[in-house]
């Protein structure tokens, strides 16, 4: 029922003749809503300010003037493991939250991850077997930076050797958390991988070319992708045309060349 109403007014508002909308982006103006319910997707006020908050965030990036519906991928993982997991999965909920207060920007990153991997997902065909698991791999990716210092994440200037040493832990500090869920076996190696360059340069172990997991590659490539297009402490932002330039010129070397071509296909999809 919210759906259906925030959608009558979405729609009432882009049909409404308002005075200088010519002047707005595309000559009309428009808006993107938010949805979530209660008692279903939050348990109390202050969840359900959040999570249609946090759909509308999603609506304003998915190309805006739309409306999302809150979902929660851990609920999901949370419907596909046993009773004996749903305790780590509760754990790293928590993890999550404590990661958002602290970085917001690696909370809304992988939002906007998550979202290049599900159309990466639909290009490429993948099962839902494999989706699922790419999608997991995606919103878990960076959860081992609950042990990254704070004002590491958070520095402007170049990380010293020592720093960047306990940045590149974040992989592997991922991975042990999730590696007692049977139902996230699967993801461990995209998510473990997710640094590795395809001439061997990454980390945390020095894989290269087809050792590095293909989902791991597609990964890589979204991940570095957002990075470069959104505003970070320690560098400007890139605009999309020149953040795909740059996948190209690293094309080989920082990454796989099949996972840039099918992810520049995407992109341009969307543009």
């Amino acid at each position: 029922m919210a759906f259906r109403v925030a959608e009558r007014v979405r729609c009432a508002v882009q049909e409404y003749p308002f005075e200088g909308q010519e002047s707005m982006p595309g000559g009309t103006l428009t808006i993107s809503v938010g949805v979530s319910s209660y008692p279903s997707k939050a348990k109390t006020d202050s969840d359900l300010i959040k999570n249609a908050d946090d759909a509308c965030y999603r609506a304003k990036f998915l190309m805006k003037n739309r409306v999302e519906a809150y979902h929660s991928i851990l609920e999901e993982i949370q419907n596909d493991v046993d009773e004996s997991a749903k305790e780590i999965i509760a754990s790293i909920k928590t993890l999550i939250a404590v990661i958002n207060a602290k970085d917001k920007y690696t909370y809304r990153h992988v939002e906007r991850v998550v979202y290049y991997c599900d159309l990466l997902a639909n290009r490429l065909n993948l099962s839902d077997a494999e989706k699922k698991i790419f999608i997991y791999a995606a919103y878990l990716h960076d959860i081992g930076k609950i042990n990254i210092p704070e004002e590491i994440l958070m520095k402007a200037n170049p990380l010293t050797q020592e720093e960047w040493e306990t940045l590149k832990q974040h992989p592997r500090n991922a991975v042990e958390i999730i590696r007692n869920v049977p139902a996230l076996k699967d993801a461990v190696p995209i998510i473990e991988q997710h640094h590795e360059r395809f001439d061997g340069a990454g980390y945390p172990s020095g894989l290269k070319g087809k050792e590095i997991n293909c989902l791991a590659s597609l990964l890589t490539v979204a991940d570095s992708f957002d990075a470069m297009t959104s505003l970070r402490p320690y560098q400007q932002k890139k605009s999309y045309p020149d953040a795909i330039e740059e996948l190209g010129r690293c094309s080989g070397t920082q990454f796989d060349p099949e996972a840039v071509q099918v992810f520049i296909g995407t992109i341009q999809d969307i543009l």
